[in-house]
């Protein structure tokens, strides 16, 4: 056994040949969901089956009641699936650990054991490198990592089409810029806007009037209006965030994140680049972002961005260390953008 990739997967369950033990993790907890539910249906032949289902809980794993679950004979049943939630391999004693590789090498035929995370991420701790070489040889480790903007798109376009529905590829990307690239928002949002349509082609019409966009989003719209010196729109903008109870520390630092992407735009822009060295620089894998940040960048000076990253960081330091109000401070950085723009 060793660590795979989705793709991988997805041909083991299709053949049916499946490992005695899996341990998905990753910050795509869509994915990660989806595949164990389509697990579920491999060695069970359906997801809800209570009798050769088992669950433990991860964070304080009873070994013996692990060890009870993996050894008990299926129920009219072929096999029998056992899940452990958030179970830290990394933080048992030697003797536990030890138990626990001798439960793995010796998983019953009739048994698939499966460690998810969800409430706490699974982190290896190549550290401990004995463990860890165990742990590869015996387990099956499938990463479920944020996706690209390409797989996101062609996964937007291929879920409106499931719902009779059809959309650009640009209008995919710009979906995709405003609700974040979180799969399992982005279905509520898709379902939202298949609702809202009257259309099969989706527009950015049907997007604008029913997604609720992320924080950065919400930032890049109020720079932009800065940039178009529609100060009205920009405040309408940012007291909309304080209206919805947003955090202002939270606010603060995607202000921060956002004029930091808008100068390495004006860096890039400066020095004769386009998207490619943008995404290069900033690490982004958004085309459409890059374009964006890129047509709005010169709108402001360089001494600007300077002055306004560096009033962000001093906003961040008074907000968790003075006795000023947070909202306050805040709108006052606002207000040092606006009046500088």
């Amino acid at each position: 056994m060793s660590e795979i990739k989705a793709e991988a997967l997805r041909r083991q369950l299709k053949s049916g040949q499946l490992d005695h033990c899996y341990l998905l993790y990753g910050k795509e907890h869509y994915l990660q969901d989806y595949y164990s539910g389509e697990l579920r249906k491999a060695v069970l032949g359906g997801e809800d089956d209570p009798f050769n289902l088992r669950q433990l809980d991860g964070k304080n794993l009873d070994l013996q009641a692990l060890s009870e679950a993996v050894d008990a004979y299926p129920s009219f049943a072929e096999k029998t699936l056992v899940e452990v939630r958030d179970h830290d391999f990394f933080q048992g004693s030697e003797e536990e650990n030890r138990q626990l590789l001798a439960l793995l090498e010796d998983i019953p035929d009739y048994c698939c054991l499966v460690f998810l995370y969800d409430a706490v991420e699974f982190k290896p701790d190549k550290r401990k490198k004995k463990l860890w070489e165990q742990l590869t040889k015996l387990v099956t480790l499938v990463e479920f990592p944020l996706q690209g903007q390409n797989e996101l798109i062609r996964w937007i376009q291929k879920h409106f089409a499931a719902r009779d529905k059809e959309i650009s590829s640009e209008d995919a990307a710009y979906l995709l810029f405003l609700c974040g690239g979180q799969m399992d928002y982005l279905t509520n949002e898709i379902a939202k806007v298949t609702v809202y349509a009257g259309q099969k082609q989706v527009s950015r019409k049907d997007i604008d009037a029913v997604t609720v966009p992320v924080l950065e989003a919400q930032i890049y719209k109020m720079t932009d209006a800065l940039a178009e010196k529609d100060f009205d729109r920009a405040a309408m903008l940012m007291n909309h965030l304080f209206q919805l109870n947003t955090e202002p520390g939270y606010i603060n630092a995607t202000i921060g994140g956002q004029l930091r992407k808008l100068y390495a735009a004006f860096l890039v822009k400066k020095s004769g680049g386009g998207a490619d060295a943008y995404n290069q620089l900033t690490g982004s894998t958004s085309a459409y972002a890059a374009r964006q940040n890129l047509r709005i960048c010169g709108s402001f000076r360089e001494d600007w961005y300077l002055r306004m990253i560096r009033l962000s960081a001093e906003t961040e330091l008074r907000i968790r260390s003075s006795s000023m109000d947070p909202s306050d401070l805040v709108r006052s950085l606002f207000a040092a953008m606006a009046a500088e723009a």
